[in-house]
């Protein structure tokens, strides 16, 4: 994607002063008339290639102050409840899954028993909605797993004591 001067120091959060600097040593751009223009592939890889010796010290204070920030947000984000960590939702999920799974394959058998000797197309469809019906509600029962409603609960109450201790 190709970018003016401008969107290029926008999207890499630089200044415009950077850019013409990185042009001076090197960096691949085009010229269109009096514009500039930047292919960000491979102005990133113009950068990521670069010596350690061209490093802007600067910068690199800034991109790892922001990145500290970013993850301050995202531990307060957790405390209040917003966020789960990513190991809580897949095992969340996967147990979700199982029980949906197991009660799936649990129908076939269980419908036959049922509707064995049954005549009357109405009814086996009534004794096969019910079956589902059952499977639908103990699925909609499943929630959270207990050992994560209680990481939740010890989150919640952090939540209020942090939330008393400001007020």
């Amino acid at each position: 994607m190709e970018l003016n001067r401008a969107k290029t120091a926008q999207k890499l959060n630089v200044s415009l002063t950077t850019l013409d600097d990185w042009r001076r040593k090197g960096c691949p751009y085009t010229k269109k008339g009096k514009q500039v223009f930047f292919e960000m592939d491979t102005l990133k890889n113009w950068l990521d290639n670069r010596s350690s010796g061209d490093l802007d010290y600067t910068q690199e204070r800034a991109k790892l102050t922001r990145l500290q920030a970013e993850k301050v947000t995202l531990e307060l984000e957790q405390q209040r409840g917003n966020l789960l960590p990513l190991e809580m939702v897949i095992e969340g999920w996967q147990g979700l899954l199982s029980n949906a799974r197991a009660k799936l394959l649990a129908l076939p058998p269980k419908a036959a028993a049922q509707i064995l000797g049954m005549e009357s197309y109405i009814e086996v469809e009534q004794v096969i909605r019910g079956i589902i019906y059952e499977a639908l509600d103990e699925l909609a029962g499943d929630g959270v797993p207990k050992e994560f409603m209680q990481r939740l609960e010890v989150i919640a109450a952090n939540l209020e004591t942090a939330q008393n201790n400001y007020s």
